[in-house]
């Protein structure tokens, strides 16, 4: 009886866990996952009036998207002498 209880607790936290988990990756929404250059911007605002994207992911993604784009194209210096 006692290790039916155990299994059955055992269980639930091992679902509860990958539960959470699917819920955190459906929740974050990686810029990563989006198609490149000013199609993934399109795609961010599109979610964003669809009311699937907050504003607060909307902004952490497009950061993440400006930043990937700086680093893409960064201007070319010569080194100071």
């Amino acid at each position: 009886m006692e290790f039916a209880v155990f299994v059955i607790a055992l269980l639930a936290v091992a679902i509860l866990s990958s539960g959470s988990a699917w819920i955190a990756r459906r929740l974050s929404r990686d810029p990563l996952e989006l198609p490149r250059g000013e199609r993934a911007e399109a795609v961010l605002c599109g979610r964003l009036l669809a009311g699937r994207l907050p504003a607060e992911q909307y902004r952490r993604d497009m950061a993440v998207l400006a930043e990937r784009e700086a680093h893409r194209h960064a201007p070319l210096t010569s080194p100071d002498p």
